[in-house]
This record gives structure tokens, sequence and C-alpha cells, in this order.
């Protein structure tokens, strides 16, 4: 359904950061390949929000039969990038404030419990290879590498995935997958290198002292921060 899933149903090894990789589920079928496909143009903004998704027009595009392009757009109406109705069809969803707000919330809630639940085994050695992680993302990232999103999410994941809790961990990816083309979306306005505070290194300094209140404050002013460039941007007035 979403990036990573296989990290979530597999076990977990409490090995070094250096030792683990981002989890992508392998495309084995067409409608495999036309969800992962469909699913990045809609994430790197190539169909805009709103935009109709005229069923003939994708079987010419991907080269596949209809069933491969149902079965893909299902899937991405579960992880909500894609609406549908009797009426319109299917649509890429919509961009609005209040869904971006919302959203967000919810991860500020659930991320905040990851990282709670995750704090005894933030060991003096794990956050030196995280804070390798954080350097190397900023490096990539400063220079306009794609790859650096990529360390993005896995320095989060990392913290996360120490939670031990399978179905948590599971409802954060939904909520990532979901709010990735927002993430994206607030790149091309401001990355977190753009700002005098970098929230990524404060999570880690505050772990490092052992004080969980004010890691989980700088979380959640790192999601809120993404999430107001986003509203901003989206906002009538600008219009």
């Amino acid at each position: 359904m979403c990036r990573g899933t296989g990290t979530v149903l597999g076990s977990i090894e409490r090995s070094t950061v250096e030792e683990r990789s981002p989890a992508t589920p392998p495309v084995t079928t067409s409608v495999d390949r036309v969800h992962q496909d469909l699913r990045d143009a809609i994430i790197e903004g190539r169909y805009i929000p709103g935009s109709p998704l005229r069923l003939n027009r994708l079987t010419e595009e991907f080269g596949v039969s209809l069933i491969p392009i149902r079965e893909a757009l299902r899937r991405l109406e579960v992880e909500r990038l894609v609406e549908t109705s009797p009426n319109r069809g299917a649509r890429v969803a919509g961009i609005s404030p209040e869904d971006v707000a919302d959203v967000y919330s919810m991860r500020v809630l659930l991320e905040s419990e990851a990282l709670a639940r995750a704090w005894p085994r933030l060991t003096p050695e794990v956050i030196d290879e995280l804070t390798k992680l954080r350097d190397r993302m900023a490096q990539q990232i400063s220079k306009g590498d794609p790859e650096g999103y990529e360390l993005h999410r896995r320095l989060h994941f990392e913290i996360y995935e120490r939670a031990d809790s399978p179905w948590l961990l599971y409802l954060i990816e939904i909520l990532w997958s979901h709010t990735e083309r927002y993430r994206k979306l607030a790149g091309q306005l401001k990355t977190f290198i753009d700002f005098p505070d970098d929230l990524h290194a404060h999570i880690l300094e505050s772990a490092r002292k052992g004080d969980l209140e004010k890691a989980t404050a700088f979380l959640a002013r790192d999601l809120t921060r993404t999430s107001r460039l986003v509203i901003e941007a989206h906002s009538p007035n600008d219009e």
C-alpha cells in the first residue's frame, strides 16, 4: 500500500543505522508498476491536484489493459491520493488547507507517541549514527539531490521503528505516504536548511541530553512548519 510497509510486517534488526536502508516494495506485477509510477507522478506534481485521470488515456500511457489501471486507482484512492465519483470519474485528490492541517495534526500525535515509545532505545551510539544520517541528509538537500528526501524519511523512521509497535508504524507510514506530495511542495518553497534553526538537529541534541519533552516539542515544530508552508501556499488570499 505504501512505501516501507515491509519494515512494519518484517522483523526489525536493532543494528546500527548505517546497516539498514529504507525498504521499497518490489514491483512484481503490472498493477504494482502502474500504481508506483502513477503515485510517483502525482507526488512529483506531474498530475496536478484536481486533474482528471481518464481511463483510456492511462491505458495508452502505461500500455496495459483497464484492469491494472482500475486496481492501481483503487489503491491510490485508499491512500487518498485519488478521488472518485460516479459522475466525474477519477481525479487527483485536491489540496485544501483543512486537509493539510488535519493530516499534520494527526502526524504530530502519532509521531510524538512513537518518539516516546522509542525513547529508551535511543542510546548514545544510536544518536551518533542518527546524527551522521542527519548530516548526510543536509548535504544532499543543500545540493538539490532527491536522495536527501529519502534520507529525511529514513532519519524519522529510524527513530519510529524503535517504538516496537507495528500498528503505530503502519499508521504513520500511511500518513507519510499521503503527505509526501505536501513535503515535496514545501521543499520547493523552503527546505529546513533555509531556516536558522535545524529542528532535526535539535531533536537529536535533546535526545542526547535525555530531554523527551524538548525533543517532542521540536518534532511537533518540524511537522507544523511544513504544514504551515503548504497552507500559506494554497491560501485563498494568494490566489
